[in-house]
């Protein structure tokens, strides 16, 4: 086996571009093992365990190429492939680079939007610098602290220019999908969110309704914080209120700061065009004095947005009905030793509106790694305990491995540990899609459900799943789709309905006496 590292001082890239280098590598035939990263500890770790070479003074500011392969020809060729790619070739046309913005603006005019993914300590001025330019920013950094980011949109506002951001991870302007954004159809809605999958999943719904979405307007999860004042979203939703291609809004947050949420609540009544909004876990009180329609559920905002397009109010199958049926079926066949529910969720929104339906509707206790009023917080986030819904996208897993929607090894390390466990009735995933995320999140998951009855010694489990992505998507959602449920996996729609389902199994386990909480 030839095995070969290179290292670039002081290059940095982002995880995005990386993460796509890396899985092209390891598709050809004769890579063993390849991966194109930054060296960070995490990441130096991975490739030791590889058992790829890591120079000793390679620095988290470092690029490193790290590839095994069969033979020293192959492992020539799939460096060629890398450093093309890492530099823009193999491509429609040629990538130019520079060195800077004003370097960029200096040579070409037209450029209204900077995307930046740089660490923390750099991006700040680096947004400041695009502004200065009169770019608006779109921000997949994170690090950023909340005065840096304060400081930043006021100079958008400033400049009537939006920062979306930091850690904005969705986003749709102009038809171009950002950082981890589908590719959802053109229309007439237009979204503002300040958490990343909750609008992705408003977006894709309104598609799978049959329209689509002017703009969808990220803004990073803490712009609702007393400290930033919804800057992002206020701008944005004036930005939308002035487009004519725009002719409903949907908001989309989790819950927020009280006096900020009744800002823009204020502002979007007067907005001179129906609103809807969600803020998950508010009560219907907040919107009790405002004309913007307010919906409990990332489905319901969708729904609602449709049904201010078209007049009609669309359904999404299967039915609620439905679903209670195939739950109380599918429970009946689990065994008494059978009692808890695991969610193991990409998407942060999703175990949050999961923990909100559960606090509403449901008596089932809950474990989450998250620190939330929702649930018992896991004193070890590696370790389940009674019935846990995981955000694996969150800071404690994320510290040491990439994020599930670009890597899906860690995630999938726990489904199996959680098909495993003979006291798991029912596990509950989420899959997100979009042209910047893995290529292929669904296929080892799939695997691994056909294999349940081996994993498990033929005991039963009950296996769900609900798809975040649009039609345009490349990894080609009906598909997914149309595997999982051949691998026996139940489908839901929506968010809302993979929480609905997940009550039904719990509800109809603890009528029989088997669920213990």
């Amino acid at each position: 086996m030839e095995r070969k590292t290179v290292q670039y001082k002081n290059r940095y890239m982002d995880s995005v571009m990386l993460m796509s280098v890396s899985e092209r590598l390891k598709g050809m035939d004769g890579v063993a093992a390849a991966e194109v990263v930054m060296a960070t500890p995490a990441n130096r770790e991975i490739l030791t365990r590889q058992g790829l070479d890591v120079p000793e003074n390679a620095t988290p500011s470092d690029l490193l190429i790290a590839v095994a392969t069969e033979g020293s020809e192959m492992l020539d060729e799939a460096f060629h492939i890398a450093e093309e790619l890492l530099n823009g070739g193999q491509s429609s046309h040629r990538h130019r680079r520079y060195t800077s913005l004003q370097q960029l603006v200096q040579a070409e005019t037209g450029y209204t939007l900077a995307q930046i993914s740089l660490p923390g300590k750099y991006a700040f001025e680096q947004g400041r610098k695009a502004l200065e330019l009169g770019m608006d920013v779109f921000m997949f950094s994170d690090n950023v602290t909340l005065e840096e980011e304060r400081t930043l949109k006021e100079l958008g506002r400033e400049k009537d220019r939006l920062v979306m951001g930091p850690d904005c991870g969705v986003g749709l302007i102009d038809g171009v999908a950002l950082a981890a954004g589908s590719i959802v159809a053109p229309g007439r809605v237009g979204i503002v969110g300040a958490s990343g999958s909750g609008a992705q999943e408003v977006a894709c719904l309104i598609e799978a309704c049959g329209l689509g979405v002017s703009s969808l307007i990220g803004t990073g999860g803490r712009d609702l914080y007393p400290e930033i004042g919804g800057i992002t979203m206020s701008m944005g939703l004036s930005r939308l209120a002035r487009d004519s291609g725009t002719d409903v809004i949907v908001l989309v947050s989790k819950l927020a700061d009280a006096a900020v949420m009744e800002d823009i609540l204020t502002q979007a009544d007067a907005a001179g065009k129906p609103t809807v909004a969600v803020f998950l876990g508010a009560d219907k009180a907040l919107f009790s004095s405002h004309r913007t329609i307010g919906a409990e559920s990332l489905e319901e905002a969708a729904l609602t947005a449709v049904e201010l397009m078209t007049g009609e109010r669309p359904v999404l199958r299967p039915f609620d009905s439905d679903l209670e049926r195939i739950a109380r079926t599918e429970a009946a066949r689990l065994t008494s030793e059978q009692q808890y529910f695991r969610g193991l969720y990409c998407g942060g929104t999703f175990v949050e509106e999961a923990l909100v339906w559960f606090s509403r509707h449901s008596r089932i206790p809950l474990y989450s790694n998250l620190q939330t009023r929702y649930a018992r917080q896991l004193e070890d986030h590696e370790t389940s305990v009674g019935n846990c819904l995981l955000d694996l996208g969150a800071e404690d897993f994320t510290a040491v491995t990439p994020h599930p929607v670009f890597d899906p090894a860690i995630r999938l390390k726990r489904f199996e540990r959680e098909l495993a466990d003979p006291t798991v009735a029912l596990i509950s995933l989420d899959f997100i899609t979009g042209p910047s995320l893995h290529p292929h999140p669904a296929d080892a998951f799939i695997e691994m459900c056909r294999r349940a009855p081996e994993l498990r010694g033929n005991a039963p489990v009950i296996l769900s799943a609900n798809i975040c992505g649009a039609k345009g998507d490349p990894q080609n959602v009906a598909r997914i789709a149309e595997d999982l449920t051949k691998a026996g996996v139940i489908l839901t729609r929506s968010s809302r309905q993979s929480a609905y389902f997940a009550g039904i199994v719990m509800e109809t386990l603890m009528k029989r006496g088997t669920a213990n909480g």
